[in-house]
């Protein structure tokens, strides 16, 4: 408690403990506050710390007005019944207002009900616009900061004081917040728009085309696209592909999926035998209307569309972190029996645009009559180009794409390699399309958690063989790395130390936001049937539970230990709280010599009694205000009071 101990004669009067509550409390908000409304709380901050009077009533007029017009600036061009209707805007609203409200109370320097409650009024409205860690911990620090300032403001005491009474409070009530949020979890509804938001950053999300020009120049990023929570293990890392979007029309410097007019509604069902991986999927803002699913998806997302290509997309984009979770066929290929359209679609190529391309295609089809050995022949072929892998290659002779990456730049990365193979193979005679998405690393995984960032944007081909689509994964094709690509990936390896810990904190931030900001009566249910099924991890929770009431009790116990402000002092507690039992109080105007004096005068004892307390008080004065004490007299007090509370007892 040493950092505290500048508190000690701090005592604010009621008025200065309103402003700091409300300080903490307005912290959050100001990043949503609109222009206007910032004003008008710069303004406020301002007239209190000059305003030594209080405000007349021109003044408060004038305050009104400017609150009003700053209200109505802010949201201006929002004010319609559709508008209004909208949780997020009705509760701004209801705070542009509330503002005002308490500004006009605060400058009458008159303390009322409503300027004591407004302070958690506003901590509760906040909560409607983050959703976040970092939100969750500053709610408990604003929950603890406003108990603080009530106790502060009701025990009439110092500040130092009144943090070690927060302090116990705090620490007596953590055990059972925790298990009557297990027992009592959040209300969830279907529809809700309300709790923790923010974190609307947008992530970056493929727009359902694949460029080949200068827009297909990749820039690696670490920072998150999606977080991944397996229901029951970690799948290999050869399966963790995450569909994003299928493409079958080349137009030559990019490629397109098929028109929304003709594009397949109903998917066909996955046949097989294995069983469906279940998993949670956190999504951050892609401004795109897709979500990713992980090969094969085996049944749609609640409020979102399954096509026939297994791609998952929601009628609006995805402009705030969305939660779902899915279930996929953990699988590399899958049987489906396409239309002519898709297979028309599939097939399609320009003999004239990639040449020597058409022509290396021709001999492979001579030489095999087996789909699967031409496309053996077609891998065989790309790996003897020595094709090299590189996140900035040169630029492509976009007329002929393929024939310019293969026999003349044979550089590129993933879109290179997709696009190449595809119209090889369809110049063979196999249905073939690209399919964009991700490709997770399992070095990004903690235990069931995996991480996905934007540089494991992915691009990989699929081909139609015996009733089945197939996964190709062209990359493997490359025969080099560019020193460049090396340089990056060996400077990933090389801060091996600093990203395990930042993929510890990852598992920490999901695991919270999921058990604690997400935590329903659905979460709850899940806890429970895994507890039923797991009597490990009970022991496990019973275990932790108890360790944590001990660590609250050690803190406890440590916050409530007597503090004095000299050695001596604390050597002679356990006197004056054996003369306070005996029902002897000390008066505020009293010295302590004049409170032994006044006990021995009251108490007629033996002249050993007497004479025990005269010498606790000369020696207790001694240390406290001579300048020649010695080490030997804390000993001596030590052993007199003792001496003197063993004869009281006998």
């Amino acid at each position: 408690m040493r950092y505290l101990s500048g508190l000690h004669t701090i005592r604010p009067s009621a008025l200065r403990l309103l402003d700091m509550a409300y300080l903490v409390v307005l912290l959050p908000l100001l990043i949503m506050l609109k222009i206007p409304m910032l004003l008008f709380v710069l303004l406020v901050f301002v007239l209190l710390i000059f305003q030594k009077s209080p405000a007349k009533s021109l003044h408060l007029v004038l305050l009104f007005l400017f609150g009003m017009i700053a209200i109505y600036l802010s949201l201006y061009g929002a004010f319609s019944f559709k508008g209004l209707s909208r949780l997020k805007l009705f509760i701004e609203l209801l705070i542009y207002v509330l503002l005002v409200v308490v500004a006009l109370q605060r400058v009458t320097q008159r303390i009322n009900f409503y300027l004591l409650i407004s302070p958690i009024l506003l901590l509760a409205l906040s909560l409607f616009f983050y959703h976040s860690m970092f939100m969750l911990l500053y709610v408990i620090l604003e929950i603890f900061f406003l108990l603080w300032m009530i106790l502060a403001h009701r025990m009439q005491s110092d500040l130092r004081e009144s943090f070690r009474s927060s302090m116990l409070m705090f620490m007596y009530s953590l055990p059972w917040v925790v298990v009557l949020f297990i027992f009592f979890p959040r209300i969830s509804f279907e529809h809700a728009t309300y709790g923790f938001k923010g974190e609307t950053q947008k992530r970056m999300g493929h727009d359902g085309i694949m460029y080949l020009d200068t827009k297909a120049q990749l820039v690696p990023s670490e920072r998150i696209v999606m977080e991944i929570g397996f229901d029951t293990h970690l799948p290999p890392s050869n399966t963790l592909y995450f569909r994003g979007s299928i493409l079958y029309l080349d137009k030559n410097d990019h490629w397109e999926p098929l028109p929304q007019t003709t594009q397949r509604k109903k998917p066909a069902p996955i046949k097989t035998q294995d069983e469906a991986l279940g998993y949670k999927v956190t999504l951050y803002p892609t401004q795109k209307r897709w979500l990713y699913m992980l090969d094969m998806p085996a049944s749609p997302i609640a409020n979102a569309m399954l096509d026939a290509d297994l791609i998952t997309t929601v009628k609006e984009a995805v402009k705030e972190p969305l939660h779902y979770s899915a279930r996929s066929f953990v699988q590399s290929s899958y049987f489906e029996m396409p239309d002519t359209m898709t297979l028309g679609a599939a097939t399609s190529f320009s003999r004239d645009q990639n040449p020597k391309s058409y022509r290396a295609a021709q001999r492979i089809k001579e030489d095999f009559t087996d789909p699967k050995e031409r496309l053996s022949a077609i891998l065989t072929l790309l790996k003897s180009q020595q094709l090299t892998y590189t996140l900035k290659p040169d630029l492509l002779d976009i007329n002929h794409s393929t024939d310019s990456f293969i026999f003349d730049k044979k550089q590129g990365y993933c879109v290179h390699f997709a696009s190449s193979f595809v119209t090889l193979a369809r110049m063979v005679d196999i249905p073939a399309r690209v399919v964009t998405g991700y490709k997770a690393d399992l070095a990004n995984s903690l235990n069931l958690y995996l991480s996905i960032k934007e540089r494991d944007a992915h691009a990989w081909a699929e081909v139609y063989l015996d009733g089945h689509w197939v996964r190709v994964e062209t990359t493997s094709t490359a025969a080099n790395i560019d020193a460049q690509t090396q340089t990056a990936l060996a400077k990933q390896n090389k801060n091996k130390l600093l990203n395990t810990l930042n993929l510890y904190l990852l598992y920490a931030k999901y695991q919270t936001e999921t058990w604690i900001l997400h935590y329903s009566n659905l979460r709850q249910l899940q806890l429970l049937d895994y507890a039923k099924s797991n009597p490990r991890f009970v022991i496990i929770f019973i275990s932790s539970l108890l360790m944590m009431v001990l660590i609250t009790a050690a803190i406890i116990a440590y916050i409530s230990r007597p503090r004095f402000s000299s050695e001596q002092l604390a050597v002679l507690q356990p006197l004056l709280a054996y003369l306070q039992k005996k029902g002897h109080l000390r008066q505020n105007t009293e010295t302590l010599h004049q409170y032994l004096l006044r006990y021995n005068d009251e108490h007629q004892k033996q002249s050993e009694h007497n004479r025990l307390l005269l010498q606790v008080g000369a020696v207790y004065e001694k240390l406290t205000y001579a300048n020649n004490k010695e080490d030997t007299d804390i000993k001596h007090l030590k052993a007199l009071v003792r001496r003197f509370i063993s004869l009281e007892n006998d």
